[in-house]
């Protein structure tokens, strides 16, 4: 599998911690459900860093289950709360512990709940994993 990410000088830099776009030539794709930070007993902790941490925890079991890591990552969606505006410096400090260059595309949407009200964010995402 081969990733090259895309430089694009006709438009405005990447704001954070993602690339503008990603070409990947071989390997197979993994589309991931959405993952929030739950434990395998159902609790769910306090606090965004929390959650963020445990979501990015539970995506990187995900990704070892189709047979790869979270580098394999090329599209990543953050759905986070309406209260982003107060809590988006928390969130990309953990993102940044689990995401590394080259950065996967990223969109981040705010949204207004989730499937429980007990939720602050939630991760889905793409991934190419090398051919068997």
């Amino acid at each position: 599998m081969e990733k090259r990410t895309i430089e694009v000088p006709a438009i405005y830099e990447p704001a954070g911690q993602y690339n503008h776009a990603i070409v990947v030539s071989g390997g197979r794709t993994a589309y991931l459900s959405g993952v929030v930070g739950r434990r395998k007993d159902g609790s769910v902790p306090d606090g965004i860093v929390a959650q963020t941490e445990l979501a990015f925890d539970n995506l990187t079991e995900v990704m070892r289950a189709c047979g790869g890591s979270l580098d394999d990552i090329v599209k990543v969606n953050v759905y986070v709360g309406e209260e982003f505006a107060r809590l988006g410096a928390e969130i990309r400090e953990v993102r940044s512990r689990y995401l590394k260059p080259d950065f996967p595309v990223s969109t981040l949407l705010q949204v207004s709940g989730y499937a429980g009200p007990q939720y602050l964010i939630e991760i889905e995402a793409i991934a190419v994993l090398p051919e068997d």
